[in-house]
């Protein structure tokens, strides 16, 4: 409810400054700051702006970059074992699309490949090692590869609602329980005759919160004392609960 009424508003003031700036970029969030707490179970995000006459709109949403590996298992002498695998650099944790027609018709290859625009083309010109000879197109690696992501949740596609006359649009975008912390890329695109006309980019903060935040810091700043911390604690935690057993 508090989102509609945001976009309301957001229309109703836009309605006269569109037509005095038709040429003006502007869209916005409903909120620029995620915060993961213990009981965090995702996020929806609006996305809201202007159109522009006679262009297509495209949004996406990118996570920070990370290394990602996938694996193939193969089965010897009865049992499966991760053989084969590829890990790929730069790629980005989180990838969200939205657009007001079809990104294959309104862009070429090469550039939905250059600005990394597409599930498709998102791996084309990325870095990559492997332990194996490929013996089939790298395409089938790369397939299996946003396939896995989608069904996590982390790769998917928007609808992009168009209101007012063709004028304003608004996306709705869902971070996953599994979301990690750091700066989202969220770009603009507006695009006319096969080409990125415009751009504009905003960041969504995501980061940790209360006693998750300590614990997630720590980690990471003192990674090899706080191993030690939890092999100390899994071991006193299997004598305790041998010696409970024990005494009943």
């Amino acid at each position: 409810m508090r989102i509609s009424f945001i976009f309301l508003i957001f229309i109703s003031s836009l309605s006269f400054s569109f037509l005095l700036k038709s040429e003006e970029i502007y869209f916005d969030l409903s909120q620029n700051n995620i915060d993961i707490k213990t009981d965090f179970n995702g996020r929806e995000i609006i996305i809201f702006g202007l159109l522009k006459e006679d262009h297509d709109t495209l949004l996406t949403v990118k996570g920070p970059p990370s290394k990602m590996k996938i694996q193939k298992k193969d089965r010897y002498f009865g049992v499966w074992i991760n053989n084969k695998q590829i890990t790929y650099s730069k790629i980005p944790t989180l990838f969200f699309l939205s657009s007001s027609s079809n990104i294959n018709e309104i862009l070429p290859s090469s550039i939905l490949v250059n600005e990394d625009l597409s599930f498709e083309k998102i791996l084309n010109n990325k870095t990559f090692d492997q332990n194996f000879i490929f013996e089939n197109d790298q395409n089938i690696w790369n397939e299996n590869f946003v396939r896995i992501k989608k069904n996590q949740l982390y790769y998917q596609e928007f609808e992009m609602k168009i209101f007012k006359n063709k004028l304003l649009f608004q996306t709705s975008v869902f971070f996953p329980p599994n979301t990690i912390p750091g700066n989202y890329n969220v770009e603009i695109f507006y695009i006319k005759n096969n080409s990125i006309m415009h751009k504009d980019k905003k960041i969504i903060t995501v980061k940790k919160s209360g006693i998750g935040s300590e614990i997630y810091n720590f980690a990471n700043n003192n990674a090899a004392t706080y191993g030690v911390f939890v092999i100390i604690f899994a071991v006193l935690s299997g004598l305790f609960a041998a010696t409970l057993f024990r005494r009943v």
